[in-house]
């Protein structure tokens, strides 16, 4: 059948899966609205438990005025994964597309990733007793689908592809909109890149809350981020 002819929902399969030379997001941070789409829909996707998040929304209060800035973070996919060096058992290997994945059978919950990552987005499954975080919903790339925060988002906020495809729709808004990675003195090459991200918004991100601060409902604080 001709790929044309397919309706979205059809084009799910091994045969539709693309190939990229360096998988990565571009998040625009013009475009949130801070709606946790992303997050819900991660937490759905992966069945990732109560208190932990693999994608999680920052409400951050600017510095000279205020309005409210958002911040979805996530595991940045490091060409230099500090994660991938610390971690003593091997469990954590980077895969063709450079995306950083946790193999759990081999997770000793030594947590030396935990402390190695510099953007705090590895966090311990105590139900499962493994640590966890972002993989770019590898199930879902593998059958042509996009990350279910990407389908999800509303505004178009966050755009998944090659980072090493000039010719991709991320390589070109990427340069045309002058994104830059989250915490650059890290070194370490993520795959993730911001647009309109503020020095600022690294230090406040530390003490931002995952919900609302206007709202009457329980905040969630993540500690393990770094300074």
């Amino acid at each position: 059948m001709d790929d044309f002819t397919l309706m979205p929902w059809e084009k799910v399969g091994p045969q539709f899966k693309k190939s990229y030379k360096r998988a990565g997001m571009l998040v625009d941070l013009d475009s949130c609205i801070g709606c946790h789409s992303c997050s819900v829909s991660c937490k759905t996707e992966n069945d990732v438990p109560l208190g932990n998040f693999r994608m999680r929304v920052r409400y951050l209060e600017q510095p000279t005025s205020a309005s409210i800035s958002f911040a979805p973070l996530l595991c940045m996919h490091c060409v230099d994964a500090p994660c991938l060096k610390a971690c003593p058992s091997k469990a954590i290997k980077k895969g063709a597309d450079g995306r950083i994945l946790i193999n759990e059978s081999k997770c000793d919950l030594d947590e030396e990733c935990v402390k190695a990552c510099p953007y705090g987005a590895i966090s311990i499954n105590e139900d499962k007793g493994v640590a966890e975080k972002c993989d770019f919903c590898e199930h879902r790339t593998d059958v042509g689908l996009a990350p279910s925060c990407v389908d999800n988002c509303p505004t178009d906020a966050l755009i998944f592809g090659d980072l090493d495809d000039p010719e991709s729709r991320i390589s070109k808004l990427a340069a045309k909109r002058k994104a830059k990675p989250w915490k650059p003195e890290a070194e370490t090459n993520p795959s993730v890149l911001y647009v309109s991200h503020d020095k600022w918004m690294e230090k406040k991100v530390n003490t931002g809350v995952q919900l609302d601060p206007a709202d009457e409902d329980v905040t969630y604080e993540q500690n393990n981020l770094k300074k």
